[in-house]
């Protein structure tokens, strides 16, 4: 089973069968998603669309990474297959593997694979080929073990549990006291966020890792209100006279590389440049060339970065390409759908129509139009009706369909509807931006 395969299955909960889309084969040599979407949990995810019950569905599953020459088979323990029954699954699973792969590929691996008595052991043994100690797995899992415990923890045991585990406390440690603390205030669990955030909040007065991460948000914050106080003024000359003047503090030279991610060019540089060629004496030439330095390799982690989400984009669309059922397949990766993607999507669209490609042109509009319909389902409803009026054919279909639904004019609406017009006009559609300049002129006329 190569490919994801619709299996009936019955509800754990509610005791009702469903149609649901089961991997058995995870290719990452096929699918290079397969390896993110094992690791992020959303493999054999499955959702009740009788009583919305979401859970993993325990299936048999073979991981495959031929980069690695690794193969691992997980065959759940509650499945009780007989040895015969076990083997011959096994045996079915990698042959599904090899006749994927080309004629001169090496296969002798795949005779014997490594085999995974649970899933988080096949976690274990994906993680470990990338380098991931067990040692390092085991301190993420005391983190996080941690701070469930400050969760339920009274004061007196916060406390106890902070002198005890003071080793723990590092940037990751924060990060994942705040993630706990939204979730569980998405949740409606208040008291269970107060107390993560209120212990936060103590790492942070108390802690080197607190104390670093509130220098970097005060440059932050100092760097952003510098640079928004120049307004149009802001010139890469102007850019580069803020950092001079930062050299000192790598944490603000930090933040405003941040910030102004699209200024670091070759002309910055060269300005940059100039300022180190004039400087004063020896001292102030290396600081400014340290601060060129640490530029230098920012803007390179951002190409890296940039050229890293284009990758990902390229290869979810070619797994979106290989599905046989586009709509499950997108829905299976909506985190992965973004502006990246939807760029990366239009460029091989474009370059199939250039091909006279008919049958990959087709595959690719039914995937852009599929994103499409999804994004614009979970638009705000002030979207989705601009949305409506911008998609007929002429201005005064769009007018009267305006009046039609008068009841759903608003302030919010008519406010959403100036930001698109600026917004249209700064990417060029002229037209589109007169026609919604038109139509939010009318609602207003209709709200007064």
């Amino acid at each position: 089973m190569a490919r994801p395969m619709a299996t009936s299955i019955s509800c754990p909960v509610c005791a009702q069968p469903f149609s649901a889309l089961l991997e058995q084969v995870l290719d990452v040599g096929i699918d290079p998603t397969a390896k993110e979407r094992l690791l992020s949990g959303r493999v054999n995810l499955v959702t009740c669309p009788h009583c919305g019950y979401r859970g993993m569905v325990g299936t048999p599953v073979m991981y495959h990474d031929p980069s690695k020459k690794m193969a691992i088979v997980y065959v759940p323990m509650e499945l009780n297959l007989p040895q015969n029954d076990r083997e011959k699954l096994i045996g079915d699973l990698t042959n599904a593997v090899i006749r994927a792969l080309p004629e001169d590929a090496p296969k002798g691996y795949l005779l014997q694979p490594n085999t995974a008595l649970t899933l988080q052991g096949l976690l274990d043994q994906v993680l470990e080929a990338d380098g991931v100690t067990p040692e390092m797995l085991q301190a993420e899992r005391r983190k996080v073990e941690i701070v469930n415990q400050i969760a339920e923890a009274s004061t007196q045991e916060r406390e106890q549990l902070l002198a005890e585990n003071a080793d723990l406390f590092d940037a990751g440690f924060l990060e994942l006291l705040t993630a706990a603390a939204q979730s569980a205030s998405q949740s409606g669990e208040e008291r269970r966020a107060l107390r993560l955030l209120n212990t936060r909040q103590h790492l942070m007065d108390t802690t080197e890792a607190g104390q670093a991460l509130k220098a970097q948000q005060e440059a932050l914050l100092e760097a952003s209100q510098e640079l928004q106080a120049m307004g149009e003024n802001l010139t890469r000359e102007a850019f580069v006279d803020l950092l001079v003047r930062s050299a000192d503090r790598p944490d603000k030279v930090d933040a405003l590389a941040a910030l102004g991610r699209t200024l670091l060019d070759y002309t910055t540089f060269q300005v940059l440049t100039q300022y180190i060629d004039a400087a004063g004496d020896e001292e102030e030439k290396t600081l400014l060339t340290s601060v060129r330095e640490r530029l230098l390799a920012i803007n390179a982690e951002y190409e890296q970065q940039a050229r890293a989400m284009i990758q990902r984009a390229a290869d979810t669309l070619r797994s979106l390409l290989n599905s046989p059922d586009i709509s499950a397949a997108i829905r299976a990766n909506l985190d992965r759908i973004d502006d990246t993607f939807l760029q990366v999507l239009q460029v091989n669209l474009e370059e199939a129509r250039k091909a006279d490609n008919a049958e990959v042109s087709n595959r690719l509009k039914m995937i852009r139009d599929e994103v499409l319909k999804l994004i614009q389902a979970s638009a705000p409803p002030e979207i989705q009706f601009i949305n409506d009026l911008l998609s007929l054919g002429s201005e005064q279909e769009s007018v009267d369909l305006l009046h039609m639904r008068g009841s759903e004019i608003s302030e919010d609406l008519i406010h959403v509807m100036g930001d698109l017009v600026q917004q249209l006009r700064e990417g060029g559609n002229e037209p589109a931006a007169q026609r919604l300049d038109l139509l939010r002129n009318e609602a207003a006329q209709m709200m007064g």
